[in-house]
């Protein structure tokens, strides 16, 4: 979790419940009935995947035990 999500659910990593195959979509809903008070940011944040931006049409196959998932709000700055 980074920037706002990360101050409204008040640390910096969640566990979800989900069985991959999923989607990015379906994942930000899970998320979302999980974590309401993140719920207003997942239409407009961004899912990393080990880095890598994933678009919410991405299906997760499988995951490493290492793999981080990372929620990413829209950020404001110059």
């Amino acid at each position: 979790m980074f920037a706002s999500a990360r101050e409204r659910v008040g640390t910096d990593s969640i566990e979800v419940a989900v069985e991959l195959p999923v989607s990015v979509h379906q994942l930000k809903e899970a998320i979302s009935s999980q974590f309401a008070s993140v719920r207003s940011l997942l239409e407009f944040s961004r899912i990393a995947i080990d880095n890598e931006f994933a678009s919410d049409s991405y299906v997760i196959e499988s995951l490493q035990k290492q793999s981080v998932i990372a929620l990413i709000p829209p950020v404001s700055g110059g």
